[in-house]
């Protein structure tokens, strides 16, 4: 089930210090001798595709680059992904604050089973596979 409302920073922040990651899965990206990595969370725990929906946190991104989309800073930031209104959305929260949404997130059902995250240079966007399904999202 959808949320009427967006997560708060706290709220996020929460969630990421109580989650594991999978840092056997995670990817770095070289961009113009600048580092881009996402390590993904495990989300073994969830047992529905409405739980995800209701929000998780969904990985640590830690960028020396900036968000070309969203403006971005560069820094570490838990990523949260829930759906609000009936549209998924990406938050990058640091410190308790949300610090900057994704400009664009999609629903991808063509992302193989247990896909490594993926980097699209030019466009700082992420490709992931998270349990029950693909997304892409762009900062």
């Amino acid at each position: 089930m959808a949320n009427k409302e967006k997560p708060t920073g706290k709220s996020i922040s929460e969630k990421a210090k109580a989650a594991k990651l999978r840092t056997e899965d995670a990817t770095t990206h070289d961009k113009g001798g600048k580092k881009i990595k996402l390590t993904p969370a495990d989300l073994g725990h969830l047992k529905s595709p409405e739980e995800l929906e209701q929000g998780q946190f969904i990985g640590l991104l830690d960028t020396e680059v900036a968000g070309d989309k969203s403006g971005l800073p560069p820094g570490t930031y838990n990523m949260f992904l829930a759906k609000v209104g009936g549209d998924w959305h990406v938050y990058a929260e640091s410190g308790g604050t949300i610090v900057a949404e994704a400009a664009s997130v999609v629903e991808r059902k063509d992302t193989p089973k247990n896909m490594k995250p993926q980097y699209k240079d030019g466009s700082f966007c992420w490709w992931v596979w998270l349990i029950f399904t693909g997304f892409q999202w762009c900062f």
